[in-house]
Parts: C-alpha cells; sequence; structure tokens
C-alpha cells in the first residue's frame, strides 16, 4: 500500500448569519435544525457679552474729550477640550479566554492531528496547544486533534491521518489542519459532503486541501520549510512531525490566512454556584483509561493514561487544563476500513445537540453542546440554555459515546 500522503485543510470566515441565528435564540425562536457537513461634529453656544455703560458726565462742566467705545467687544474664543483616544485593549482569544497579540488574532488557528499510539508517548506539543480534543479513531484506540493560536510550535507529533470528524471540526473551528492523509473510504466521504466542491479540494468554498502533500515534507527537521518532517528516532509510520509555522506559512503563500469567526466560548475566573464538588475524572476508553485529577495548589485538572501520568516530552511536566469538557456524542460505525487488521472507522456525529459534563475548579457542572447547521463554533449551555462559562486557560475536550459511563468521584 502506497504510504498516506499528509494534507492541510484551512476554513476562511463565514457570513455574519451567525450572529443572527445566536438573537434569534434569545427571542425563543426554535433553532436551526442541525446539519451535517456530510450527506444524511460639536454645536457650540454664541458666548453673549453685554458692552459696558457709557461713562457718566457732569451736569456743571464741559465733559472732557472721551474716545469712544468700539461698536463691538470681542468675544472670546472657545477651544473644546482634547478628546482622548482610547487605547484598543488586546485582543481575547476565543478558544481561551486570554489575551492575546493583534498578530496573533489575525492568523487561522492551527488544527493538527497527533497519535496516541503507546510507541508515541510522550508526544510533542500537545501543552502548548489552546485546545486539545480527544476522540475514538477505530478498534478502541484514541487520537489527538490539538488547536494552535497562541502558539505556534515547530515540533507536534508525532501525526497521524485525519478522521471522519475532521470534516466538522475545521468548520466549527474556522482552522486550517494538518494531518497525514485520509483512508480512501473517507476521502471518498470527504467528496460527497455537502462541504466539497471540487477535485481541487474547496470545502464550503472556504476551506482548502492541498492535494498532496508529498512534497510538503521533508526528510529531517533541520533547515526544513515545509510543513512536515521526519525524525530518525522512531520508525515510519511514527516519525512524522508538524511545524505549525511553516503550516501557517504555507497557508500565507496560498492566500488561505484568514483570521477565524468561531463564536466565541463564555468565559469567567469566577466558579459558579451551581457546582457539585469533584476531584476526579476516569474516562474509560476502551485503549487505556484516562484520567483527571484536581490540583488545588495550581486550580487544574492533572492528565493520567492508562494510570500513568500522561506528560509533555518537550518539559517533562504532567499535561494539565484548566477546563475539562467531556461532551457525550452518537457515534456510528461505518463499513471504512481504516488499518490492515480490519478496525472500522467511526462517524461521530457532531451536529444537532447532546449533553456534556463541565469540569472547573474542582467542580462538576451539567449542560449541553449545540452546534446549529455549519456555523462556526460549538456552543456550551447549561440546562436553562445560558452560556455555561468556561475557567479561562487551556481546555481538553474528550468526545465519548453516549451510552459511556464516565465516572467522577
Amino acid at each position: 500500500m502506497p504510504p498516506l500522503r499528509p494534507r492541510i485543510l484551512w476554513m476562511r470566515g463565514l457570513p455574519l448569519v451567525c450572529s443572527i441565528i445566536l438573537v434569534a435564540g434569545c427571542i425563543n425562536t426554535p433553532p436551526e435544525p442541525a446539519t451535517s457537513t456530510l450527506p444524511p461634529t460639536s454645536h457650540v453656544a454664541p458666548v453673549s457679552v453685554t458692552p459696558p455703560p457709557p461713562t457718566a458726565t457732569a451736569t456743571l462742566t464741559p465733559a472732557p474729550s472721551i474716545t469712544p467705545l468700539p461698536t463691538s467687544t470681542p468675544v472670546p474664543t472657545w477651544t473644546p477640550e482634547p478628546t482622548l483616544t482610547p487605547t484598543p485593549s488586546d485582543p481575547v482569544n476565543p478558544f481561551t479566554g486570554l489575551s492575546i497579540t493583534k498578530e496573533e488574532a489575525a492568523h487561522i488557528p492551527i488544527l493538527i492531528k497527533v497519535s496516541n499510539s503507546p510507541e508515541v508517548r510522550p508526544q510533542t506539543g500537545l501543552g502548548l496547544a489552546d485546545v486539545v480534543m480527544e476522540h475514538y479513531a477505530e478498534g478502541g484506540i484514541t487520537r489527538y486533534t490539538a488547536l494552535y493560536l497562541t502558539n505556534l510550535p515547530e515540533k507536534v507529533g508525532s501525526v497521524r491521518s485525519c478522521r471522519l470528524i475532521d470534516i466538522e471540526l475545521v468548520v466549527i473551528f474556522g482552522a486550517g489542519e494538518v494531518c497525514s492523509g485520509t483512508s480512501g473510504g473517507v476521502r471518498q466521504l470527504l467528496k460527497q459532503s455537502v462541504s466539497w466542491d471540487g477535485s481541487g479540494g474547496v470545502i464550503s468554498k472556504t476551506v482548502w486541501m492541498i492535494s498532496d502533500l508529498g512534497t510538503f515534507e521533508c526528510r529531517q527537521q533541520r533547515g526544513c520549510k515545509l510543513p512536515m518532517f521526519r525524525t530518525p528516532d522512531k520508525l515510519p509510520p511514527h516519525n512524522l512531525y508538524a511545524n505549525a509555522q511553516n503550516a501557517l506559512k504555507e497557508l500565507q503563500a496560498r492566500g488561505k490566512n484568514y483570521p477565524t469567526l468561531f463564536n466565541s466560548w463564555t468565559f469567567s475566573p469566577q466558579p459558579s454556584s451551581d457546582g457539585r464538588a469533584t476531584s476526579q475524572i476516569t474516562i474509560p476508553y476502551t485503549a487505556g483509561f484516562v484520567t483527571w485529577k484536581y490540583d488545588p495548589s495550581t486550580r487544574t485538572w492533572l492528565r493520567s493514561i492508562a494510570g500513568w501520568p500522561h506528560v509533555e516530552k518537550l518539559t517533562g511536566k504532567q499535561l494539565a487544563a484548566s477546563n475539562v469538557v467531556v461532551v457525550y456524542v452518537n457515534h456510528v460505525n461505518t463499513l471504512i476500513v481504516e488499518d490492515v487488521g480490519g478496525a472500522h472507522s467511526i462517524q461521530i456525529q457532531l451536529w444537532g445537540d447532546g449533553p456534556i459534563s463541565l469540569f472547573r475548579d474542582g467542580q462538576i457542572l451539567r449542560g449541553r453542546w449545540q452546534r446549529q447547521g455549519n456555523a462556526l463554533g460549538l456552543s456550551f449551555v447549561d440546562e436553562r440554555g445560558h452560556p455555561l462559562p468556561l475557567k479561562p486557560g487551556v481546555t481538553w475536550i474528550e468526545f465519548v459515546p453516549l451510552n459511556m459511563v464516565v465516572k467522577t468521584s
């Protein structure tokens, strides 16, 4: 079988109709039916000056010669106070709620597909992402999609191929994506989706897929100016890594670098009074349980996998998050064969709505996720339909099947 060949996806901004949809929701209009991208000058008043009274003269002696007053007295000139131009505040990262630079806000977010095979742990660059999403790939194993806006690491990986969920994620986040390719079946569904337009790889006429990244891959990292490179420390396919800076340059060269119009999540540094105290989360993925434990000293959740601390290779530190959002989604097995073992691809139906559990500040809060049509954004609301505020900082999203029992304590 020929090697999979890397691709980049990109997303331009969608029309401002998204704002109209949100306003309509405030007047209790039913939400738009959810769809998949897959088939099934200031005025100054005049100043009045009264001239002085005439000088009195004696009635018995002649009046002295008097120089007449001018016919009008000069009116004082009114000078308005200078207007202070407010210094614009730094833009806010819609994915973290933290301040970012104008330069960071102006470029497209980069999604990178990262392997979760035991052979590649600890992964490189996950600790620098603004958002990390974990989901089933096939055969019980999971895979990550890491989003970078604040940071653009020179090494992220190892990189693996995209899955069906990525067709949705590039639209939701208004992002470009780097992955090592797709299986033939996923590519066919991509072409059949309402997002696809022609063999050039235009999705929604706003997302670009570089047709083949074989020519966009270096055989070593040193001096590489391409989006991906290989390393000698691992065997293929686990030795492929992404350079987010070079991926952005590639999009810029193609004129495809646009800021996202993602509908920002709501953030608040204050924990909710509605939460219930929780110190540990256990997510029973088939290939290895994921555990998050709350650390009161750092006020973050620390991640472990298969009973071991999950660390960032660049720093050796345990991966941490301000928020962990467990998103329950319908999972459907497809006929697409993804690997030599015959495991089938999974369609994670990330449209419509569903339940969520938000973990922040040592609390659990219940709510729902919502996605209206193909609008940019994935909303988190409480059970009354109000925005559910995240804590400013890094968020991990765990996509799980509807029937998965996530344990908390």
